[in-house]
């Protein structure tokens, strides 16, 4: 009888290493498609943050469409006014702003303004 009891609870122990193991190689096998960059992501730095409504329309608005400006609702220019005009344009802005600096005709804006426009251009163009 005292064999079997031995027996029994090595059976006991063995079972239970088993289900401990079984456990543990589920539990590492879980982590290995962690991803750093999912797990721990840059923080967005919404000081530096540029966004369509408080920098860039109001610099489009000061220097290209106001009224009498080369891109306002009266001129013969394309209109860049509101987002998607400002977005269905964005080559030419980016190009003639930008790029070759011949917009505003009065000159290059400043490069401030002009480093914010590129990196809202960069960062998709989007309507925030």
């Amino acid at each position: 009888m005292v064999g079997l009891r031995i027996i029994k609870g090595m059976k006991k122990t063995i079972l239970g290493l088993s289900i401990m193991s079984v456990l543990l190689a589920i539990t590492l096998n879980g982590c290995y498609y962690d991803n750093a960059d999912d797990l721990y992501p840059v923080p967005v730095d919404t000081a530096s943050a540029v966004t369509f409504s408080g920098d860039i329309q109001p610099f489009i608005t000061a220097s290209c469409a106001s009224s009498p400006g080369c891109h306002a609702a009266t001129s013969n220019n394309p209109v860049l006014e509101t987002y998607d005009e400002i977005k269905g344009h964005l080559a030419r802005v980016e190009k003639r702003a930008i790029s070759d600096k011949t917009m505003p005709p009065s000159g290059p804006a400043n490069q401030k303004a002009l480093d914010d426009l590129q990196k809202w251009i960069d960062e998709g163009a989007p309507n925030n």
